[in-house]
């Protein structure tokens, strides 16, 4: 059977954007080549040598949607609409779909899988989803394990017209766990857990395959293992005693498999100097590179972040611990948005918005940013209502534009309040007949102003929109006569004077307004501006208390793989 499948080395560094090959069996000799390439590019990439390997991902990622397009290679068919699947874009999923059929047209297991569960899981018509789940059951009958725990989750919830079966779902959790598959172990784990019933109940069970999860690298059951055990809690009805040493036991056990999880959970650990481990932050960048090149998303986040802004830990030493290198950090951004990492994918719209790296394209730039947006990313979403309004990168629409501002907003980005506020000033968002839009604009400057977390730019020009509307009036219901308001006009300035005594455009405001004032009243508006400071201050400090968090187990624990939640 194993010279049937890939080399197992490549196997292992494929997994750098995802595409697992261990299932593959008989690949063609230009598919391999293909693999290895991506693992041998993966690697540079991962080790900070992207310079070597600028576009290198996309060019064998070219290389493979040829093999699938021009030799009907299955595997590559598959790897083409694996892609297509993870880059949720417009129309991505219509045209995985076909990669997929094809492909599982030709008996590719895992196209069988991911097209089945695409029909049965989008919503589409009740017949549609007999079909997917009619794939996904002759993947699971030929072996395929990800089918097996698919249908497992099928019976478990009664979807697509199966009758729920909890007996039905242990048993192909038992059949897939039995052939050492990490994540039907911490299925099971969880199904006796409670996820299959009163009935079926059973935490010694339970612990046991967690720990059997782990062993065999499940990002999933690592987290949950590793904050048991860092933590000491309850687990179901079980008292688990906190044993930090041990889950860094684990963790260094997993390292040495490279387990991405493992490695990476180690780089934090090293990086932290945390629960007993020495502190050494080349050690951690090793762990992060080897965690990066196996695909763990944090890790290649991480690492590209490092590469974008440099790292110095000493400025007093001559020694620079990562020296700033922007095609790295590009790179490894693009590997984490393969992952569908929101962040990540909002950075490479910032490479191509500032040229950095790459040629200047707010086409591009804009195409990210809104393809992070859609995966709930607020800085995308700002960014996004920025390009709609200025036309930058796409057709100018300052209906779509309000549209993202509000979603930032509410997001709590005080980028988002500002922003909504101005295009509200402008007109361009519906009122009432009788609302005004400089109130709505008001209450929008206001929160932005008032953010504990606004930058100073953008609390600056809030004060300054918010004082200009007092000053001219207009804070009052459609129709109505001006009714200017010098001393919050002053109050609004003199805030914003006291962020940037520099800045000629709030000193002049500030003068402005004084113009209108008495001495009493301007004493009496500085009195204010006073109070208002020591307020906030006093908000700042008690959310800054609130952030830290006492020396404990927690403090020891690592910032470890949450449970992916993906069952394909």
């Amino acid at each position: 059977m194993l010279e049937n499948l890939i080399n197992l080395k490549v196997v292992a560094l494929v997994a750098a954007l995802g595409l697992n090959t261990a299932e593959w069996s008989k690949p063609s000799k230009e598919m391999e080549a293909q693999v290895q390439k991506l693992a041998d590019t993966v690697s540079d990439i991962s080790q900070g040598k992207a310079d070597k390997q600028s576009g290198a991902v996309n060019e064998v990622i070219t290389n493979i949607k040829n093999l699938a397009d021009k030799n009907n290679d299955k595997d590559a068919q598959y790897a083409v609409g694996y892609f297509l699947q993870q880059s949720n874009q417009q129309g991505s999923l219509e045209q995985a779909l076909e990669y997929y059929k094809k492909a599982a047209l030709q008996d590719q297991l895992q196209a069988m899988n991911n097209y089945g569960f695409i029909l049965a899981a989008s919503g589409r018509d009740a017949e549609k989803a007999k079909e997917g789940i009619t794939w996904i059951k002759k993947a699971s009958e030929k072996g395929l394990n990800a089918a097996r725990r698919n249908m497992s989750q099928i019976y478990l919830r009664g979807l697509g017209g199966e009758k729920q079966d909890f007996l039905k779902a242990e048993e192909l959790l038992i059949k897939a766990n039995s052939e050492q598959d990490a994540e039907a172990a911490f299925a099971l784990s969880q199904f006796y857990l409670g996820a299959g019933g009163k009935d079926k109940k059973d935490d010694e069970k339970s612990w046991k395959l967690l720990n059997d999860a782990a062993k065999l690298g499940n990002a999933g059951a690592l987290a949950s293992l590793g904050s048991v055990l860092f933590d000491g809690k309850k687990y179901g009805d079980k008292v688990i005693p906190a044993d930090p040493a041990g889950a860094v036991k684990k963790f260094e056990e997993l390292a040495t498999q490279n387990n991405p999880a493992g490695l990476r959970t180690m780089g934090e650990l090293h990086e932290g100097g945390l629960a007993g481990v020495t502190k050494d932050f080349q050690k951690a960048l090793e762990y992060y590179a080897r965690a990066a090149q196996g695909n763990d998303a944090a890790a290649q986040l991480r690492l590209a972040g490092y590469y974008d802004k440099g790292v110095d830990l000493d400025k007093s030493d001559s020694k620079i611990e990562v020296p700033p290198n922007a095609a790295a950090a590009l790179e490894l951004y693009r590997l984490a948005a393969q992952n569908n990492v929101p962040m990540a994918i909002y950075n490479v719209g910032i490479f191509y918005e500032e040229g950095r790296a790459v040629d200047r394209d707010p086409t591009k730039a804009f195409a990210f940013f809104l393809q992070s947006a859609v995966n709930g990313f607020i800085l995308g979403m700002q960014k996004t209502g920025v390009y709609y309004l200025n036309g930058a990168g796409t057709s100018k629409d300052p209906v779509a534009a309000a549209g993202w501002f509000t979603r930032s907003a509410a997001s709590g980005l005080p980028e988002g309040h500002l922003s909504f506020g101005i295009v509200t000033e402008m007109g361009l968002v519906p009122q009432g007949e009788k609302d005004s839009a400089f109130m709505a604009a008001a209450d929008s400057y206001l929160q932005a102003s008032d953010a504990l977390n606004a930058s100073a730019p953008v609390r600056m020009e809030a004060l300054l929109r918010l004082g200009s509307i007092y000053l001219r009036g207009v804070l009052v219901p459609k129709g109505e006569v001006p009714k200017p308001d010098f001393e919050k006009a002053y109050i609004h300035f003199k805030q914003a004077v006291d962020i940037d005594p520099k800045n000629q455009l709030a000193e002049q405001a500030r003068s402005e307004a004084v113009t209108k004032l008495t001495r009493e009243q301007i004493a009496k508006g500085d009195v204010t501006v006073e109070q208002l400071k020591k307020k906030r201050e006093d908000s700042i400090k008690a959310e800054a208390a609130k952030a830290v968090v006492p020396v404990s187990a927690e403090s020891a624990k690592p910032e470890s793989a949450k449970p992916t939640g993906k069952t394909r």
